[in-house]
């Protein structure tokens, strides 16, 4: 079990503060080692410079709190994905008069699917604030690989999420609607009389009836009167491992440096997945089988194409013994036996391709109609070279068709022009 959680992709993922960096201000985090369907977390806080350090095998995750998130649903111009660089100066202009602040000093990020939705979600935070976390945390040798948001409005057929995070006192009750949004209210508004507690939340008795309650210890007592039975209990900032499973990164546009670790380190997370994970155990024994299958295949082809070789070679050899009986030794049969049958043909006074008379034959039968036989050449074995022969381009290929029917090669040599048996031709 050690060795699987060494070489398993871990995260260390760090909640940002709501206020600004100080060499006193804690970070809650926490380091995930197991797999993710039974993941745990242990939450604890430190300085930005006494947090874990992350070798190569863990990913670093900057989580936003909820309160410092507001959420939008924007209807960007058609084609606006395939202009990337137009699209957060679209986002200010459709944002401008939603925000609390001014656009330009707020960072923005779609969600991942927006060019696919009509009406995607913006998620928005003090740009200031979020880059000045970011690099106190490279300060302190952390690299942010993705920077997810702690709870987010979830997906269209999901149901409303409600969230009881802290203690009595000072905790909040979180909305996450798939359709509105993400909000919340600290405890104390919502105690006093006069109201249901689905309308101080903003919702309808039947949409609180049918969502899905979970608490942290603190708080799981005040949420079970306030909401009712069916609250769960969760261990504290459990919620943050649905927010590392989700499809949120919030390190878009001018946040984008760390772009390609980020990306290398969503391969690494993949491949440890693919790798170690029990739900592509079947998948990784088929993988397993496949290429042992190919293996076994793959010899049992090459000791059938190397008998077959042999097979024949021992075919070749009995052949030339057969026909030559005077030959003790076969190195090369077919080679032998061409040369065997060469000694025979030269023996019986018979013209090869190679001869001269065989090739100033083969020239005068290929000539095209009009041109003249050449009246100066040089003739070696298998090869005959011409000068003052110049045909024009027709008459060139016509030639070379006609003396490769008849087994011999012709090709340009310097000035002239060169006749070779198709055995003695040069590639």
């Amino acid at each position: 079990m050690h060795l699987y959680n060494d070489l398993h992709m871990r995260t260390l993922i760090i909640q940002l503060p709501s206020g600004p960096p100080s060499p006193t201000l804690a970070y809650a985090h926490g380091r995930v080692e197991a797999e993710p369907g039974s993941r745990t977390l242990a939450l604890q806080w430190a300085a930005a410079a006494l947090l874990p350090g992350a070798d190569r095998q863990t990913e670093t995750v900057a989580l936003v709190p909820a309160a410092a998130l507001s959420w939008h649903r924007v209807e960007l111009p058609a084609g606006l994905h395939k202009q990337a660089q137009r699209v957060q100066a679209a986002l200010q202009g459709v944002l401008e008069d939603r925000l609390l602040d001014d656009s330009e000093h707020m960072h923005l990020a779609l969600q991942a699917d927006w060019a696919n939705n009509p009406r995607p979600w913006v998620a928005a935070c003090d740009r200031a604030w979020l880059s000045a976390h970011l690099q106190a945390l490279e300060q302190a040798g952390l690299t942010v690989h993705r920077i997810v948001p702690e709870l987010s409005p979830g997906t269209p057929d999901s149901p409303v999420q409600l969230t009881a995070l802290g203690d009595a006192d000072t905790g909040w009750l979180w909305v996450s609607h798939p359709e509105r949004g993400v909000w919340g209210q600290p405890w104390p508004a919502l105690r006093p009389a006069g109201l249901a507690t689905h309308e101080r939340l903003g919702l309808s008795e039947s949409e609180q009836a049918t969502a899905s309650l979970q608490a942290e210890p603190g708080a799981v007592a005040l949420a079970t009167e306030l909401l009712g039975s069916g609250v769960r209990l969760m261990p504290p900032a459990q919620h943050w491992l649905a927010a590392l499973a989700g499809d949120w990164d919030l390190a878009q546009f001018e946040l984008r440096a760390n772009a390609r670790s980020r990306q290398l380190k969503n391969w690494q997370r993949t491949a440890s997945s693919l790798w170690y994970s029990p739900t592509w155990r079947p998948a990784r024994w088929g993988f397993w089988l496949l290429l042992a299958a190919q293996l076994v295949g793959l010899n049992a082809w090459a000791w059938k194409t190397r008998a077959d070789w042999q097979a024949q070679q021992s075919s070749w050899a009995q052949v030339l013994r057969e026909t030559f009986p005077k030959t003790t030794l076969v190195v090369d049969a077919p080679l032998q036996m061409g040369q065997q049958v060469e000694r025979l043909r030269q023996g019986s006074g018979q013209l090869g391709a190679d001869d001269l008379e065989a090739m100033l034959a083969a020239l005068g039968q290929a000539l095209p109609p009009g041109l003249a036989a050449p009246r100066q050449w040089a003739y070696q074995t298998g090869q005959m070279r011409l000068q003052d022969f110049q045909p024009d381009a027709a008459q060139q290929q016509a030639l070379t068709q006609s003396l490769s029917a008849l087994g011999y090669a012709w090709r340009a040599q310097g000035d002239g022009w060169l006749m070779t048996a198709q055995a003695q031709a040069k590639p």
